[in-house]
């Protein structure tokens, strides 16, 4: 916890680097917090990056597009506090022009292969965002499930189940339309859906099982396959189910129901 008198120590020297310092392009606002004497592991603590962030986005908000180049650079340059600060600060922006800094954003978030940095993005920008009107970000969370960014799918999937646990009605939702994007899905697609569905079998196994009745007398050949990855633990409706699909003369759809036999045999 920050005592009171470094809470306003920090505040004053934030505001006053906010006027005398980054006017003229000095984008190192580690000075702020530079001599705080409260460390762990001879790091700053998370609560005065964030105080320091808030206190400059507040700062900034009127005029935020003028602070653009200053949040490129600390997310750049400025570490793991660069990005922290970044996060706080754009999650106030966000307020202001939200399409715009949903773009701004998601384009760190496809620049990167670092985990800490995409959950960073997500846990502090979008899910506080997607949470407040979540029926609202459905399209706009599965169209940003794309093929080649596996880390990104994973967690944007976990997102949904967080944004879920306080909203059924938008899990339903989400399935639903994320099912009218399996037909034609891509082999990479087809592996987000299994994610998702293992997923869904942690948090409602009973919903997940009704998926899989649901598509009982399916002999689409790309269904089964995204049953199959998403398969988690033997059932008997769901071995009679493959049991089926794999006397089918379709040799992509047997090939999956065949896969999916032997998972649910050793599972037995």
């Amino acid at each position: 916890m920050i005592t009171l008198d470094w809470k306003d120590r920090l505040v004053q020297d934030s505001i006053d680097y906010f006027e005398r310092k980054l006017p003229g392009g000095d984008y190192d606002f580690d000075i702020i917090y530079n001599a705080y004497p409260g460390r762990t592991d001879n790091k700053i603590p998370r609560d005065v990056i964030v105080l320091v962030a808030n206190t400059l986005a507040t700062k900034m908000f009127k005029n935020h597009n003028s602070y653009l180049p200053f949040c490129d650079y600390i997310w750049k340059h400025k570490g793991i506090n660069g990005k922290i600060a970044f996060s706080c600060i754009i999650s106030k922006f966000l307020r202001k022009d939200q399409q715009f800094y949903l773009d701004y954003t998601k384009k760190y978030l496809y620049k990167t292969n670092d985990l800490t940095e995409i959950n960073m993005l997500l846990d502090k920008i979008f899910y506080p965002l997607f949470k407040k009107q979540p029926l609202n970000y459905i399209e706009i969370i599965i169209n940003w499930m794309r093929d080649d960014h596996e880390k990104i799918n994973q967690q944007l999937i976990k997102t949904v189940f967080k944004i879920a646990k306080n909203d059924a009605d938008f899990l339903n939702k989400f399935i639903n339309r994320l099912e009218h994007r399996w037909m034609g899905a891509s082999p990479e697609f087809v592996k987000i859906c299994g994610f998702f569905l293992k997923q869904l079998s942690k948090h409602d196994y009973g919903t997940y099982l009704g998926i899989y009745k649901n598509y009982k007398t399916s002999r689409e050949p790309i269904f089964v396959e995204i049953l199959t990855y998403g398969l988690v633990k033997y059932d008997d409706m769901v071995f009679e189910m493959y049991e089926n699909w794999s006397k089918s003369g379709n040799a992509r759809l047997k090939k999956s129901a065949v896969s999916g036999l032997k998972f649910l045999n050793k599972r037995k």
